[in-house]
């Protein structure tokens, strides 16, 4: 096949499903592109002095277009004059390799990566730190393009014999910060630096694992129980009167009545709460837009009670160190706590998940087994709402 060789072409190529194709150069005859199963080449492929030549001029991402040309040339040239077709090309052309001290490291390219793509939430950058600071950290030093396919299938490996879902989600993560730095580092002739995301041997190979969705939620039948565990639950702190009383037991409650996620109910401020309307916003949500949820009697009485004991905090859930001024991080001691009690171990995303299913005590708590008027009298009591 002839065409035009440009830059958008060569990486928009898909790899051979079996065997190579050829892609004829339109302006350097007898200049080609070879693509097989997990590689991209420039070759010479050209009948000179009644003799076939085919030769590889460079892998494609070593290498910029203008410069595989130019080596093309010279090897014609070489050929027609009797000469090695290799002959004085070190002479003559700069060393691609040269090029790799631009190249970033998987480190540069990460903290490259995360400085100008400031609108990641602060939930996917925590993971993308798990996922690339912790489970590559011995790749951290090395530069992108020494990074081969055969390192990614042994990582992919290695991962998965911990956890399967981990596994993919590291590849998902580097495949993402790979190319975008990899449109961001050019050379002077805007050709790329960086060479293709090996990651796309996971797909060639067939190699990713098969992950189950997660559809843990409350079944109804135990929902009555754990909203009353919940209830009940006591720690060190609800007693105390302070901003940060019972951040476990009404975080768990926002979650159930609300459905948001981890990160908008823990960086929830009193700004974005209007009691007197009876609403919350939860601002810059994963999808990118606020969201406005009007607020039941109960998750009301909740706000209210918090809001009374709230001592000027920004935060709904304060953290309960005397020397931070941050929201709650981690309450996952608090959340097996209460699982131990009701003998159920729940998660705010199953809580959420549990939400999704239209099971839940605001809309209609007979589902759950728990009658309205009693469900609302413990909540009341205990804060002395009427």
């Amino acid at each position: 096949m002839k065409v035009k060789l440009t830059k958008k072409f060569i990486d928009s190529v898909d790899y051979t499903a079996k065997g190579t194709e050829i892609y004829m150069d339109d302006v350097l005859t007898g200049f080609a592109l070879r693509v097989g199963k997990q590689s991209k080449r420039y070759t010479l492929h050209k009948r000179i002095n009644g003799k076939l030549h085919r030769n590889e001029v460079e892998e494609a991402h070593l290498i910029t277009l203008t410069e595989a040309r130019e080596k093309a040339s010279i090897m014609m040239a070489n050929i027609k004059k009797g000469m090695h077709v290799y002959d004085g090309l070190h002479e003559n052309l700069e060393d691609p390799k040269d090029k790799t001290n631009n190249v970033p490291t998987l480190k540069e390219a990460y903290h490259y990566f995360k400085s100008t793509k400031t609108g990641l939430a602060k939930g996917t950058i925590t993971t993308y730190d798990r996922q690339i600071l912790q489970k590559l950290k011995d790749w951290l030093n090395i530069s992108l393009n020494d990074i081969t396919k055969s390192m990614i299938s042994d990582k992919h490996k290695e991962i998965s014999k911990h956890s399967e879902a981990q596994a993919n989600a590291t590849m998902r993560a580097l495949r993402s910060v790979w190319n975008y730095c990899r449109d961001s580092f050019l050379d002077d002739d805007e050709d790329f630096l960086i060479k293709e995301q090996p990651v796309r041997i996971l797909n060639a190979k067939k190699d990713w694992n098969k992950v189950k969705p997660r559809t843990k939620h409350i079944e109804e039948e135990y929902l009555g129980m754990y909203l009353k565990t919940l209830l009940n639950y006591v720690d060190r702190s609800s007693h105390m009167q302070a901003p940060h009383s019972n951040n476990a037991r009404d975080i768990m409650l926002l979650f159930m009545f609300t459905g948001v996620r981890l990160n908008e109910a823990q960086s929830l401020k009193w700004s974005d709460i209007d009691l007197k309307a009876g609403r919350i916003v939860f601002k810059d949500t994963k999808n990118g837009s606020d969201y406005h949820m009007p607020t039941s009697n109960i998750l009301q009485a909740l706000l209210e009670e918090r809001r009374r004991l709230s001592s000027g905090k920004q935060w709904v859930f304060p953290s309960d160190l005397q020397a931070s001024d941050d929201h709650i991080k981690d309450l996952s001691g608090s959340y097996k706590a209460i699982g131990n009690q009701a003998n159920l171990y729940i998660t705010p995303h199953d809580l959420r998940r549990t939400f999704g299913t239209g099971v839940n005590p605001i809309f209609d708590p007979r589902k759950a087994g728990v009658d309205n008027a009693d469900f609302w009298i413990g909540y009341s009591d205990e804060h002395g709402h009427k």
